[in-house]
């Protein structure tokens, strides 16, 4: 009698009559693994390239088939914290540098907001960004503004769409991301506190808020990084934004780097600090003018 094929499971073999079989105890044995690692916070994430090669080979680029994908409804085998490295082109403003982003959530905001939302994964990278140029702070780093204060202007009511930070996100990040990337990034469409007084009060608290486009390439809430507002005021802070499922711990937040990251969230109580994912890994406020901060830009594909 022929021998039958066999798979191992925790140095046991066990036969199976066929590949298929096979196939399939590997994976449910390889799920497990990662339920088990997912468990203890310890899932490091997958190289896409590597382990999708063949279904990228496919598409022009690995954005391409991430694209394709998310418009299909399709995320059969991703996982939250599977990664790809993005080149990132020198400019003005933006040191030639690669960035490793992971999936830090599959379909938050589907069929949602005032527009719906169409199907998309969101990244975040696991490191802050490198800033270079006149918009650079203290080597690499760069101020939430030049000026010590949270509130909009009368062209943008929200503070954060008014901010040096997201003037070098749109302007300077955005176009330094390979074109191909650009090509499937997916505006994102939120619902942004308004800090703004005609009379051109500092306000300390919110005076409303109104749904807004932050664009292709954005910062995290205080909500989508803790899944909770801190120091940012409860409600208009808050909006539509949900927790991202890849920052289910303290350490998962850092991911190793212990550098301070700027938040788009703004203080509630304060006309001038911005809330910030500090370099310890908990939750603070800065002022907007800190010179210790880096930007951290994430995005939605599709």
């Amino acid at each position: 009698m022929a021998e039958l094929e066999a798979f191992k499971i925790n140095d046991t073999l066990y036969p199976v009559k066929d590949a298929t079989a096979r196939e399939t105890a590997d994976k449910v044995t390889t799920e497990a693994e990662y339920d088990r690692q997912k468990g203890i916070e310890q899932y490091k994430g997958r190289s896409l390239t590597a382990v999708f090669a063949d279904e990228i080979g496919k598409h022009a680029n690995i954005y391409a088939w991430l694209s394709a994908r998310a418009k299909a409804g399709n995320f059969d085998g991703l996982r939250i914290g599977d990664y790809m490295d993005v080149p990132i082109r020198a400019g003005a403003n933006v040191p030639a540098q690669t960035l490793r982003y992971h999936i830090a959530a599959i379909d938050p905001y589907y069929n949602c907001l005032d527009q719906p939302m169409p199907h998309h994964i969101t990244f975040a990278p696991a490191a802050p960004a490198l800033v270079t140029g006149s918009k650079a702070s203290n080597g690499t780093n760069i101020k939430w503004n030049d000026t010590a204060t949270n509130n909009g202007n009368a062209t943008h009511k929200e503070p954060y769409l008014a901010s040096k930070l997201h003037g070098w996100e749109i302007g300077d990040f955005l176009p330094a991301l390979p074109t191909e990337l650009q090509a499937v990034l997916i505006n994102y469409r939120s619902l942004p506190e308004q800090r703004y007084s005609s009379t051109n009060a500092a306000l300390t608290e919110a005076s409303g808020w109104g749904w807004a486009d932050l664009g292709k390439v954005w910062s995290m809430s205080e909500t989508e990084a803790y899944g909770f507002p801190v120091w940012g005021s409860k409600g208009y802070s808050v909006g539509i934004d949900c927790p991202f499922p890849l920052f289910t711990s303290s350490s998962s937040r850092m991911m190793g780097y212990r550098v301070s990251s700027w938040l788009r969230s703004v203080q509630g109580g304060s006309a001038s600090y911005v809330c910030t994912l500090t370099s310890y890994g908990y939750a603070n406020y800065s002022s907007a003018t800190n010179e210790g901060v880096r930007p951290r830009p994430c995005f939605h594909l599709g």
